[in-house]
């Protein structure tokens, strides 16, 4: 904490607000034994990693990112059970902060429904971003019980080089916290791997670009879990189709559709 004090005291350019928002995260920060289960469905798991540092927005993605200006539509269901999930992401920005935006609608059979919207906003410079993001769950039983559940998130990226470290702390009120961290490498433009904690579980994972085609992975330990995705992304659009196996539990499958609003996506290094 110390440290992080130091810090904050020789970036002259980082503001009043920005500051108490890594304090935040610092004092917060610590072991959960809570699961994590990051992506754009409760039930999924992003392949790029929850800590990514760029990258549409999900249930459990990280507030702190670098803004690629776009949106995208996708569709996740479980095998064998009557339960979907659809979801809407965007964002846009510049090099000096993100501002983000999630839903998702997420029906299992006629018995359960659950609606969750979650804004986000980061201040970003070349090296750090700071984020947080407010989240609404509001759950219900057709023709039963209706309730909701607000969600905060604070995050914390810095980077260096081809280095991005990461850490979250996110929770519903009255449920306490969780939290977890991370790093992710960039060598090049085709190859990005990571590795993420939440205290629980240690998820690894790596894509591989070739032009229009990206294929990404991701494990689970213990309690293994994988996960494998296919994109066609051009210079606007992307299309994938991710497939995920958990131990003792049941497989998923999702569909994404993106579009970004610059002439390309960004690249990161």
């Amino acid at each position: 904490m110390w440290s992080g004090f130091l810090f904050a005291r020789r970036c002259k350019c980082i503001c009043i607000e920005c500051i108490w928002i890594l304090f935040v995260i610092l004092s917060c920060i610590m072991p959960s034994m809570a699961c994590a289960a990051d992506g754009r469905a409760s039930f999924a798991s992003l392949l790029a990693g929850g800590l990514s540092p760029v990258g549409l927005g999900g249930f459990n993605s990280s507030p702190a990112r670098y803004a690629d200006p776009s949106y995208g539509v996708s569709y996740y269901w479980l095998d064998g059970v009557e339960e979907s999930s659809w979801n809407l992401s965007l964002e846009f920005g510049n090099d000096a902060y993100r501002m983000g935006a999630f839903v998702a609608y997420e029906s299992m059979d006629s018995l359960y429904r659950k609606l969750y919207s979650e804004a986000a906003y980061a201040r970003t410079w070349p090296h750090l971003a700071l984020g947080m993001g407010y989240g609404l769950d509001m759950e219900w039983i057709p023709g039963g019980d209706f309730w909701t559940l607000h969600r905060f998130k604070w995050a914390a990226l810095f980077n260096w080089r081809k280095i991005y470290v990461a850490g979250m702390v996110s929770g519903f009120m009255d449920e306490g916290v969780t939290s977890i961290l991370g790093v992710h490498w960039i060598s090049d433009e085709a190859i990005v791997a990571f590795a993420e904690c939440d205290f629980r579980y240690l998820y690894v994972g790596a894509n591989f670009r070739w032009k229009f085609v990206e294929i990404g992975t991701s494990y689970r330990f213990p309690n293994f879990a994988v996960a494998v995705q296919l994109s066609f992304n051009g210079s606007h659009y992307g299309v994938s189709y991710a497939r995920g196996f958990k131990h003792n539990s049941i497989g998923w499958n999702g569909v994404h559709v993106s579009r970004w609003l610059n002439n390309e996506r960004r690249k990161i290094n």
